[in-house]
């Protein structure tokens, strides 16, 4: 990054005493070796000891050199062609503190008014509905997965706002949503424990 920014004594510097502080043996624990290792040293410790070797240059170990006649040959970023972008479904976060079953019950009936269909329940990562384990341990935070109702449509805002709107209007209490987005024909989401 130091070269990159035209800082290549400062790289040198630093890079040559990193350098040093391996060569004399002064190793963290994910590196340290019994017989080879001098001193097991925490991060804060190591980078201590770089800071006391700033100026040195390693004897054994080959030192870096950033000539500075030297120049990045970096290659111009060229701006990919922006992605064909779909939602391919939402999920509703709601507040409830009742069953999966109550949830479902209050929602998919609403949420099946629009394109969408309700297809999962999850708690904690857990799905929960239509299938799950009575003894899952639950929170009052739902995650309420909708896709549309015709396989491989695609659904929009609006039919998301229009979703919210029956939901709110129905006391259903959510707290925030997360677009489930298609690029390129490739699923950007996560899916649901058991999905």
């Amino acid at each position: 990054m130091l070269v990159h920014i035209n800082q290549r004594t400062v790289a040198e510097k630093v890079h040559n005493a990193w350098l040093k502080t391996l060569e004399d043996g002064i190793h963290t624990y994910d590196i340290f070796k019994e017989g080879v290792s001098k001193e097991k040293v925490g991060t804060k410790e190591f980078a201590q000891a770089v800071i006391a070797r700033l100026g040195q240059k390693p004897t054994q170990l080959t030192h870096v050199n950033y000539d500075t006649a030297h120049v990045m040959n970096l290659k111009p970023y060229v701006r990919r062609a922006p992605a064909k972008k779909e939602i391919v479904g939402v999920d509703i976060f709601v507040h409830h503190a009742g069953t999966a079953e109550e949830v479902a019950n209050k929602a998919k009936d609403i949420i099946a008014e629009g394109k969408l269909a309700l297809t999962m329940i999850s708690n904690r990562g857990l799905s929960v509905w239509p299938t799950g384990f009575p003894e899952t341990f639950l929170t009052d935070h739902w995650r309420l997965r909708c896709k549309p109702k015709n396989a491989g449509e695609t659904i929009t805002h609006s039919e998301i706002a229009q979703t919210l709107t029956r939901l709110a209007n129905a006391g259903v209490d959510f707290i925030k949503t997360e677009h489930l987005i298609r690029f390129d024909g490739k699923d950007a989401f996560s899916l649901g424990q058991g999905q």
